[in-house]
């Protein structure tokens, strides 16, 4: 469901403007797909946080991989919460998300 999006960031060899094109591609999404917006605004704000924190900063080649490990962890707990077709499946799945996320960003 969201594999597109993780491509996006890894044929962009994990850069920084990679991840600004997910985020951008992921809100550009939410219009015509309103039953995913939550978890797409989740994405964006994810990879959003990624371009605010390396910006114009050197990336070490190692926190590309691990923000790679955790963008991926989370893209897969969205994909498979969500094809669940379970309600109480998929708010778990995106308060799972929601909560990495806050963690990250008060890290």
């Amino acid at each position: 469901m969201f594999s597109d999006l993780l491509k996006i960031v890894v044929d962009g060899g994990y850069a920084v403007r990679a991840y600004e094109d997910c985020a951008r591609r992921a809100r550009s999404r939410i219009p015509s797909e309103p039953q995913n917006a939550a978890a797409l605004l989740l994405i964006s704000y994810a990879a959003q946080r990624f371009v605010d924190a390396y910006d114009d900063q050197p990336l070490p080649v190692d926190e590309a991989n691990d923000e790679l490990t955790r963008f991926s962890s989370m893209l897969g707990t969205l994909d498979e919460s969500l094809a669940s077709g379970d309600p109480e499946k998929e708010l778990s799945g995106l308060n799972s998300v929601a909560a990495r996320i806050f963690e990250a960003v008060n890290a």
